[in-house]
């Protein structure tokens, strides 16, 4: 009888010990599947960011964050002024209800970002990096420094997955390949293009590592070239003078001005006085186009990017068939 005993005290031992072991077991699986649920994004500076869940209220300091939200579907929780928000092809009057951050382009107003409670800021690389240390530990940071619209593209989906959007970022950079490929079919023989901004004591030029010059060597003969590829706000912009765009005399021009007000003077206003200006075939053509400064400058996205490609292919080979 004792020894029956004794049997029975070992089964029931060994039947504990295995309920405890795969009590064990099952916690450490579902810790594992914690874990995996934390959401990692590493940001263009090499900053790793760290969210247990997708971050909903984003603010925007630069414009490409605003284009990539709207071809996400989403809204952004706070923007800066003076951007894309408004225009009709982003969200035109909707625009209205979206809280502003103060300041100006390169000194945002902090107290207007944590007044916002965002989970996410969006800044851009050359510009926004020293706002990180007054953020802290309480919203985290984003900077994107893209240098190439294939760098516009790889922000879509990288932000698209941090967001739970992969499946809408995965279409909107399908739908711009597809696009873009289709324009370049188009063009059967290209035309030497050039973006200048700026004004007519200080203009610069994008080039062929900037975004948009980079997406407009894929459908024109974009010659122009330059070690300025550091993924700042100037990333791929170089500093020429009328006569060494003389050289390649540019069959059109697109002009970005940057003005402070209604009245200042385009820039093809500005540069008409320089004789060399009227030596530019584009000039004597009458293909120089001023363009949307805040679209062609200022947007970087895909949203932004569909918008010049559209224009700038009609503007460049207006005899098209479509």
């Amino acid at each position: 009888m004792v020894n029956r005993n004794i049997f029975l005290c070992i089964c029931i031992a060994i039947i504990l010990s295995a309920c405890s072991n795969s009590t064990t077991d099952n916690a450490e699986i579902d810790n594992t599947e914690f874990e995996a649920e934390t959401i990692s994004l590493i940001d263009d500076l090499g900053t790793e960011l760290v969210f247990d869940s997708p971050p909903e209220r984003i603010g925007c300091l630069t414009e490409i964050c605003v284009d990539t939200l709207k071809q996400l579907g989403l809204t952004p929780a706070a923007v800066t002024g003076d951007g894309i928000t408004s225009e009709s092809e982003f969200y035109g009057n909707e625009a209205i209800s979206i809280p502003m951050i103060g300041g100006s382009f390169f000194e945002p107003n902090v107290e207007d970002v944590f007044a916002q409670e965002l989970d996410l800021v969006v800044g851009l690389g050359g510009v926004h990096e020293n706002i990180r240390e007054a953020l802290g530990d309480k919203i985290p940071l984003y900077i994107v420094s893209p240098e190439t619209y294939e760098d516009s593209l790889q922000f879509v989906m990288d932000l698209g997955q941090a967001l739970d959007k992969e499946s809408e970022a995965e279409h909107a950079v399908q739908s711009f390949e597809t696009h873009l490929e289709t324009q370049m079919d188009r063009v059967t023989e290209k035309r030497t293009a050039l973006i200048m901004y700026g004004s007519d004591t200080n203009f610069g030029i994008d080039t062929q590592t900037s975004v948009v010059g980079s997406m407009l060597a894929q459908i024109a003969n974009y010659p122009w070239t330059t070690d300025n590829g550091d993924g700042g706000h100037s990333s791929g912009s170089a500093q020429l003078s009328l006569e060494e765009i003389l050289k390649e005399d540019p069959d059109v021009l697109f002009l970005e001005t940057f003005s402070f007000g209604d009245d200042d003077p385009s820039l093809s206003e500005q540069l008409a006085s320089n004789p060399v200006w009227g030596e530019l075939k584009a000039v004597k053509t009458d293909n120089v186009h001023e363009v949307r400064t805040n679209i062609w400058a200022n947007g970087r996205g895909i949203g932004s990017l569909t918008i010049i490609l559209d224009e700038a292919m009609e503007l460049l080979y207006p005899n098209l068939e479509s």
